[in-house]
């Protein structure tokens, strides 16, 4: 098993186990954020409204951003959504809230250290989670031992 993988396998177990970060956007939250109040969060900080106030018809990319909160959320606000992540079980969620919801989500599997399956100048925006900044220099800190 690569590394990858075992991340991959954890964040799963995770999920299975009902990790607080990983719960969805609430009924209401999608509601207002259908009538443009959208509220973003990532742990304990909220996103500014003012970065938020024209996302309607841009093009979003969330990266290791799956588990059907700001994909879903995004989405309501009239965003177009991609969300990218190595979790199958986060991604499920994603899934399940747009099909219930009636959301349009792009929804891929894949490593956020590859992205060459989107062109240049694909999103206006791309949304990383903060506790994803420790998994980045992580996944690069076995890569580079791997060379």
């Amino acid at each position: 098993m690569n590394i990858y993988e075992k991340v991959e396998k954890n964040i799963n177990d995770l999920v299975e186990n009902n990790v607080n970060w990983s719960a969805c956007a609430t009924p209401e939250e999608m509601q207002k954020a259908r009538e443009g109040q959208l509220t973003l969060k990532f742990f304990d900080k909220e996103i500014p409204a003012e970065w938020l106030k024209d996302i309607k018809g841009k093009k979003v990319l969330c990266l290791a951003g799956a588990g059907g909160l700001q994909a879903p959320l995004l989405a309501c606000a009239g965003a177009e959504v991609t969300v990218l992540d190595l979790s199958e079980k986060m991604l499920e969620k994603d899934k399940e809230i747009a099909e219930k919801e009636h959301l349009s989500i792009r929804i891929e599997k894949g490593n956020m250290c590859d992205l060459s399956r989107f062109e240049n100048d694909s999103f206006d925006y791309i949304l990383i989670p903060r506790k994803n900044m420790y998994n980045i220099i992580f996944a690069n800190f076995y890569v580079n031992l791997a060379k």
